[in-house]
């Protein structure tokens, strides 16, 4: 429901800490790795979209990061392996981080009261098992309600999940709201609660508008379509396995096509790309693209969370699978009566 994207980061994150100010105040990471002489890192904050990742130096095991913010805010260190540690940056504040390459997990940052509080959740966390570390973020949360890491761990945690759990994304949502009222990551995140769930299975898949490619308007059932199941994908051609999503895709199609209808829906912003990629689906699958990407009015219709995702939706309408995993689609297409 509230997750968007499978992405390091996603485009709610984004949204993160975003403050008001007019000129902002100078912060300096300053670091040393234990086991490593020389070297480069990535470094970016989810805090501004507008931002690029930078390149952090690091010379003889030292390095040294500054740039201005107009308030607290995280910035990730993003290692070759995809490990992401997160340091907490402040107006005026000079930020201590030190670790071990050899032992990325205990990383050590002081500086600011934020980036304690962080360690001590990191501490817990490392004891725990994946799928019980969501529980103790939303302990800390109702502990720490103004505290930006807060915020932090309710974007990683519970407007990203996969499984979403909604009594308490509900719950912690009205907490934070009350210290945090003009947080832009809880506006999103409220505005999507109120359609939550709208791709469930067992509900009724509402009849979007969507665009061709001849830019033409139609919904996505007419009378005339209401004959055979519908199979409803969303992509992009620049998700890394476009290409091996559609060949699949065609591979099904040519197998049920009698008695399944295929649909895809794509959230590209370069349409040339897209019709590049669909151009020989012209008679076999329906292909649909507005160009807007996520900002496309079936993404917030249907409160849309992640690429991809694949549906199958019976003749009155209703999601009757529901799945991110095409592997599963073909056997759930083979028990259709």
């Amino acid at each position: 429901m509230i997750r968007i994207a499978k992405y390091t980061l996603t485009a709610l994150t984004t949204l993160l800490l975003l403050g008001c100010g007019h000129s902002g105040n100078e912060f300096t990471i300053e670091g040393e790795f234990a086991g490593m002489k020389n070297g480069a890192l990535s470094i970016f904050t989810p805090a501004d979209p507008n931002a690029t990742i930078d390149t952090l130096k690091i010379e003889e095991g030292q390095f040294k990061y500054s740039g201005e913010t107009y308030d607290t805010i995280p910035y990730i260190i993003l290692f070759p392996n995809a490990v992401e540690q997160v340091v907490f940056v402040a107006p005026g504040k000079t930020i201590n981080y030190s670790a071990a390459t050899n032992d990325l997990k205990n990383y050590k940052v002081e500086g600011t009261d934020e980036n304690e509080l962080m360690t001590d959740f990191r501490k817990k966390a490392l004891e725990l098992k994946d799928d019980e570390v969501p529980t103790l973020a939303r302990q800390f949360i109702l502990d720490n309600p103004q505290s930006v890491v807060s915020l932090y761990l309710f974007g990683r945690y519970f407007a990203q999940n996969e499984k979403p759990d909604y009594k308490t994304t509900a719950e912690l949502l009205k907490v934070l709201r009350t210290h945090h009222p003009t947080n832009l990551l809880l506006f999103a995140v409220e505005g999507m609660m109120k359609n939550a769930g709208a791709i469930a299975e067992g509900k009724k898949l509402k009849n979007v508008e969507l665009t061709t490619q001849r830019k033409d308007k139609r919904k996505l059932w007419n009378k005339k379509d209401d004959d055979r199941y519908t199979f409803v994908f969303f992509w992009a051609s620049w998700q890394r396995n476009s290409y091996d999503i559609l060949f699949r895709i065609r591979n099904i199609q040519r197998d049920y096509a009698d008695k399944v209808r295929f649909v895809g829906i794509s959230l590209d912003n370069q349409l040339f790309r897209w019709e590049d990629l669909t151009r020989r689906d012209s008679l076999i699958i329906e292909h649909y693209c507005d160009g807007l990407s996520w900002s496309s009015p079936v993404v917030s219709e249907l409160s849309l969370e992640f690429l991809p995702l694949y549906l199958i939706v019976d003749k009155s309408h209703k999601i009757i699978f529901k799945t991110d995993d095409l592997e599963k689609i073909t056997d759930k297409i083979k028990k259709l009566k």
